[in-house]
């Protein structure tokens, strides 16, 4: 049917600046985030609910770098949504696990944008070009029966599948490199087109009462325990994604008989749960409530554009000049066929974890869009990148900060009057500030922000840690060895470590300190150690030991590797303190310890004197998270405390930013129903003091859980301000009060 009329939507009479094609979560960053930077922007998305993979349509929850290195989790515009639907959200998170809360808080979120408009149920499918250039998409609403004709000046494809960028004649690849185009290790031979599968996610319903199920003649069949060997469904309220099939099919051409596949095996494992399996006494009073009827999609085309991002260049940590957002999930492949392939296991057969870890990485803004089309930026799993790096790029914190920096660049571009690839490094450097600004982390970039008068600021506070283990009684065996970051505010005098001798017998403990450059500098372990230790603990020893450090000065970070010791357990810390890690041997390869998806407990350790890693400097620093120091005022007890910014000099203030600390260590998975980060403060007072001495209240909040907070000059406070006082009377629950960073502009 062709509809009657093509109507033009336009920002105002010179059209609009920015439009991003595509709500999934990088999508619907890049074009938050170009609209709070000033840009006109429209988001068209072709689904009546904006989210992606992670809305109520597919349901699939938010992973990102966190899951696989500690201290990694992303922050900025996704951390602001993930906190206010925790906060709100009756359910805890898993797979299939999301409500329409979410949907609505997107949705209110975008509405509340004075720059940016919103086009649901929108399909684009047509591009008019005018030489390199984009020049308008063309969108349908089959529902409204009405063609759009959208002109902007910068375009964003944020489709997954890369429709803007195919019409636009961008080149592509489907599927794996061989070994020779990029030098990867991980990459085989010969080139492949196969892709990575995509999956629907149910979930269940206690009913209170025996609930049978019968399945449909054509669902598949698996009865008994070997048919899902390696796939463990004993979480019965919703899952799986392993419910996966890509190989043979098209995984866009086929998308729906990959539907109608998937369909067939999710009810076959649903009569499992409920008809076959060990856990179907738990599963009597269980029905399915909701079903995903839409394929959530891993994988498909990858542009070619003005930097592919390489195995290589993420494994060696590679710090690009254009750097603006990073990654740091696994190079994660799975298994071709999915759960066609019930033999093997869904991901690493055969192969093992080792292999496919990364550290946290930086990605370049070349990435992130074209090379022959001058004002087309990629946002979401369609970016320039091989097929082994995008299997570490493509869950969706990371894509979400990759958008973020998408929409911030555009921004610049709309500013500037340049296209992405005239951006210069005066430009570059200007939208990595803004980054930072917006609480986005980029790998080795500091606050240079002129406009911030904290950074010249005298810091003072109520109180300040000293760093100290707490041990817990937990922890692990030294079957292997084990290290711990330290932190070290000069050469340590002594080391001091918490262990239990479960032996009869007395046992040496040998170790060896290894500067560090980072906090997943775990190939420091490796490198030429900068002092040794000793410890001699008694039989049925429980508790601290202490032994000299005789050390050439190390960097302000060290690893304490010690070596294996039969019957020994070092102890674990009862808590997670900022920037502090642990890691553990395995077949000869050293990981994060305890291990992925874990709450990063570090092992009990510390240096004497006490290291003083927590002052409240750190808040004015240039790096708001744990990095290549904690990075983090902490209090040296709870609540009520206060921190104290005395300017360089007297200036009219517009604009006080905090950002409050967080557990860096904290995924998506450990954020159970109505979170609030207990680290968070819940009420805090901002004081200005003016030059004769006289206190104004800023801002007074009780209630808060966001992490980022900004407070503008309220009505009718002028004049000069000589300093600022944060009060803390109470926090969500924390035994502390924790700043990562205070910003204050003029």
């Amino acid at each position: 049917m062709a509809f009657p009329t093509t109507d033009k939507l336009t920002g105002c009479r010179s059209g609009f600046d920015f439009c991003v094609v595509g709500g999934g979560m990088a999508g619907l960053c890049a074009a938050l985030a170009a609209a709070r930077e000033g840009a006109r922007t429209v988001l068209v998305h072709d689904r009546p609910v904006l989210g992606g993979c992670g809305s109520t349509e597919m349901r699939i929850p938010y992973s990102g770098a966190g899951s696989h290195n500690p201290s990694a989790n992303e922050t900025g515009i996704i951390l602001e949504l993930i906190t206010a639907e925790r906060a709100q959200s009756p359910d805890n998170a898993s797979d299939g696990i999301v409500n329409a809360g979410w949907d609505l808080l997107l949705y209110d979120t975008v509405r509340r944008e004075p720059n940016l408009t919103a086009l649901l149920n929108a399909r684009v499918y047509g591009v008019a070009m005018a030489g390199d250039r984009i020049v308008s998409v063309t969108a349908a609403q089959p529902d409204a029966e009405r063609v759009w004709e959208i002109e902007a000046t910068l375009f964003c494809d944020a489709t997954g599948d890369g429709t803007v960028g195919v019409a636009a004649g961008v080149p592509f690849r489907i599927g794996q490199e061989a070994q020779g185009e990029y030098g990867e290790p991980l990459a085989p031979p010969e080139a492949e087109t196969w892709t990575l599968g995509s999956s629907l996610i149910f979930r269940s319903r206690d009913c209170g009462r025996p609930m049978p199920y019968t399945p449909p003649p054509w669902a598949a069949c698996y009865p008994d325990e070997a048919s899902l060997k390696d796939r463990p469904h004993g979480r019965i309220e919703s899952g799986y994604w392993w419910i996966e099939i890509g190989h043979p099919f098209d995984s866009i051409k086929d998308n729906d008989a990959i539907r109608d596949e998937l369909l067939r095996h999710l009810l076959g494992v649903w009569d499992h749960i409920k008809n076959h399996c060990a856990h179907k006494e738990k599963a009597a009073n269980h029905a399915l409530e909701w079903v995903g009827m839409l394929p959530a999609k891993r994988e498909s085309r990858r542009f070619i554009g003005a930097h592919v991002l390489t195995q290589v260049e993420i494994s060696r940590r590679e710090v690009f000049a254009d750097r603006v957002a990073y990654g740091g999930w696994i190079i994660d492949d799975h298994t071709k066929g999915g759960i066609l392939a019930a033999d093997q296991s869904p991901s690493f057969h055969g192969t093992g974890y080792a292999p496919f870890y990364v550290a946290p990485y930086s990605v370049p803004l070349r990435s992130l869009h074209a090379a022959n089309v001058s004002n087309l930026f990629f946002a979401g799993r369609c970016m320039s990148a091989s097929r082994l790096a995008f299997n570490s790029l493509r869950v969706q914190r990371t894509l979400a900060v990759g958008g973020q920096a998408v929409g911030t660049a555009a921004a610049r571009c709309a500013r500037a009057q340049k296209a992405p690839g005239q951006l210069e490094a005066e430009d570059i450097h200007a939208v990595q500030q803004s980054l930072l600004r917006q609480d986005c982390w980029i790998p080795r970039v500091r606050n240079e922000d002129e406009g911030d008068l904290a950074r010249t600021a005298t810091v003072t506070a109520s109180s300040a840690w000293g760093y100290e283990a707490r041990p817990a009684e937990g922890g692990m065996a030294l079957a292997a060895p084990l290290a711990c970051l330290l932190p070290l505010d000069g050469a340590a005098e002594q080391v001091r470590v918490f262990v239990r001798n479960e032996t009869a017998a007395d046992v040496t403990l040998t170790g060896a300190l290894h500067a560090a450059e980072d906090m997943w500098d775990l190939p420091g372990l490796e490198r030429e150690a900068v002092g040794l230790v000793e410890f001699g603990v008694p039989a049925g020893h429980v508790g601290p030991l202490v032994a000299g450090a005789r050390t050439r000065p190390p960097t302000r970070l060290a690893w304490l590797r010690l070596e294996a010791a039969e019957g020994v357990t070092w102890l674990q810390q009862a808590w997670s303190p900022p920037g502090i890690t642990s890691a553990h041997m395995e077949q000869g390869k050293w990981f994060f310890a305890p291990g992925q998806f874990s709450t990063w407990r570090p092992f009990a350790a510390d240096v004497l004197p006490a290291a003083r890693a927590y002052e409240p400097g750190n808040v004015i620093n240039g790096v708001a998270r744990p990095e290549q120091w904690p990075n983090v005022w902490l209090s040296d007890g709870p609540a009520p405390q206060w921190l104290r910014l005395d300017l360089a000099a007297p200036a009219a203030l517009s604009l006080i930013q905090i950002a409050w600390g967080l557990d860096f260590h904290r995924s998506f998975f450990q954020m159970p129903a109505s979170f609030r980060a207990p680290e968070c403060a819940r009420d805090y007072r901002i004081l200005a003091i003016a030059p004769d001495g006289t206190e104004r209240v800023w801002a007074e909040v009780a209630g808060n859980y966001q992490r980022l907070c900004r407070h503008e000059r309220p009505e009718g406070l002028g004049g000069p301000v000589t300093a600022i006082v944060i009060e803390v009377p109470a926090t969500n629950g924390a035994g502390w009060v924790e700043v990562d960073e205070v910003r204050v502009y003029g």
